[in-house]
């Protein structure tokens, strides 16, 4: 993993109520990160903190930019520490899925083929075509676009701390 930005924020509570506060806050966030994938946060009671993909996500439809984060006490002061990274696996796991369109494609072709059907070889590869190219076209702006996803991540982390810190006013 590429560690792109990391830090901390100060939490003027507890560790153990800055961690019931943000269990209290997760959920899906307002913010989106490129491409409109949708981002949500996860607070668990070991107090760490995470803003990564909402549940049921399809595995080629996984957001390689994250924040991982935890509930720390240091010199007596509460603090979250962060970092974001970019996931590259994720890019792997896009190729490999891609490979096995490519190859369902090719498959059709052959069968289409086999059976003297021009016109359904035509759109299979057609198809494939249009795939394998917007595919390839959403990874690399991906990875362009994962310095903004990280500032928006932590943004997004800013405004949990900053409503746990507002909690009781």
């Amino acid at each position: 993993m590429q560690k792109i930005q990391e830090g901390k924020y100060e939490v003027f509570t507890t560790r153990e109520d800055a961690i019931e506060k943000f269990m209290q806050l997760e959920g899906v966030c307002r913010e989106e990160i490129s491409g409109e994938n949708q981002i949500a946060f996860y607070c668990y009671e070991s107090g760490n903190v995470y803003i990564t993909d909402p549940p049921a996500r399809s595995a080629d439809n996984t957001n390689s930019t994250n924040l991982y984060g935890k509930v720390i006490t240091q010199d007596g002061k509460t603090y979250v520490t962060y970092y974001t990274g970019f996931r590259k696996s994720n890019q792997v796991f896009k190729i490999i899925s891609l490979i096995f369109m490519i190859l369902l494609a090719i498959g059709a072709i052959v069968l289409s083929v086999i059976q003297k059907n021009i016109t359904v070889s035509v759109v299979a590869l057609a198809l494939c075509l249009i795939v394998v190219v917007n595919n390839l076209r959403d990874s690399a702006r991906e990875g362009q676009n994962s310095p903004r996803d990280s500032e928006i991540l932590v943004k997004e982390l800013e405004r949990r701390v900053e409503a746990v810190n507002k909690w009781d006013k």
